[in-house]
């Protein structure tokens, strides 16, 4: 059995990274000195919700009606930031709208990882640990990437056209409508900055809340994995432990079951919807940047120059990294849930 400071030094390694992402939106549903954190992490998530809104959501919006009719103005204006910036604004929402569930859900994993354990129970934790901790990561260096090449593209472009026309024509880097003339100084300046801290609050939404899931997903996973091993050895475990009968082991199993149903259950309860229009948004994006793409192609005589081959390339594994977390972990979870159906049938019953 581990002791309580391996267990916790465990915790802190599965947890850590979604932590750092999740206190940047304002929506970590931890407990650890949270009345102390508990207006840091409100102003966090106003800041966040108030940047996507007003900088992006609102005024592209606004610019989508306005351009309406030109078929490459619509795709681009929803492409680069509208649809991406407006789901992590909902998700954002949606994990603060259920902020309660999410703590009893965190709840649940402290638990089970502070509660005494087999070491052979603590490898198949860590193992998912260390599965959801190399999705959060790579999640978000991907995304980080792509902002980062998009908006390094932006900034060479009006450093090129700086060039040949006045610095009044000077264009942010998402196309929107605000109630001045943004492409004059000052306002250039404060609302790039604006766009930049609007899609970077995004970009934490966009990844972190995806991947914290996961986490709690993989961790669910786990969880299944080890009660298939305990229900499969039910009977050995019996014959070993001259205390213990089969009825009360086999009622324990029963109620860990019951457990981890209804932690799968609040899972999906909770954020069906929103996986639901995270589906829908990352489709739309493929098919627009397929358009996009052959639209390029024509333009140019079909080819494509670094800069704009490069960051497809970012753009299509952002977007694809977070149909491939959720794909991943929902088969994981079906492959040991259904596993314990079979634990049964390989269970030793015969020798009771």
């Amino acid at each position: 059995m581990e002791t309580s400071m391996n267990a916790s030094r465990d915790l802190e390694f599965a947890i850590k990274w979604n932590r750092f992402i999740l206190r940047l939106i304002g929506v970590w549903p931890g407990q650890e000195n949270f009345k102390n954190d508990k207006w840091k992490l409100k102003f966090n998530f106003i800041l966040a919700t108030l940047f996507m809104l007003t900088f992006i959501t609102i005024p592209q919006t606004i610019s989508l009606i306005m351009v309406w009719g030109n078929l490459d103005l619509i795709v681009e204006n929803l492409l680069m930031a509208n649809i991406p910036v407006t789901t992590a604004l909902l998700k954002l929402l949606v994990v603060w709208h259920n902020g309660k569930v999410l703590k009893l859900l965190f709840i649940h994993v402290i638990e089970d990882w502070m509660n005494p354990k087999s070491e052979r129970e603590r490898e198949v934790m860590l193992r998912n640990a260390k599965i959801a901790r190399i999705l959060c990561i790579s999640c978000f260096c991907i995304i980080q990437t792509a902002l980062t090449a998009y908006i390094t593209i932006s900034i060479i472009v009006n450093s090129q056209s700086a060039k040949t026309r006045s610095n009044d024509m000077q264009q942010i880097f998402c196309q929107a409508y605000y109630p001045y003339d943004a492409g004059k100084s000052p306002y250039f300046e404060l609302t790039y900055l604006g766009q930049y801290i609007a899609t970077l609050y995004a970009s934490f939404s966009y990844s972190g809340i995806d991947t914290f899931l996961a986490m709690l997903i993989l961790h669910l996973c786990a969880q299944f994995k080890n009660l298939c091993f305990a229900l499969k050895h039910l009977v050995s475990e019996v014959e070993r432990e001259e205390k213990v009968t089969f009825r009360e082991e086999l009622a324990i199993i029963i109620s860990k079951h019951e457990r981890l149903l209804r932690f799968a259950a609040s899972i999906e309860e909770s954020f069906n919807l929103m996986l639901l229009v995270q589906m829908l948004a990352c489709s739309i994006q493929f098919c627009f940047q397929g358009f996009q793409i052959m639209s390029v192609l024509n333009r140019e005589r079909g080819q494509l120059s670094f800069s704009q081959l490069a960051f497809l390339i970012v753009y299509v594994l952002s977007v694809g990294s977070q149909l491939f977390v959720y794909c991943y972990v929902g088969q994981n979870l079906i492959t040991e849930s259904t596993n314990l159906s079979y634990a049964a049938y390989q269970c030793d019953w015969y020798k009771l």
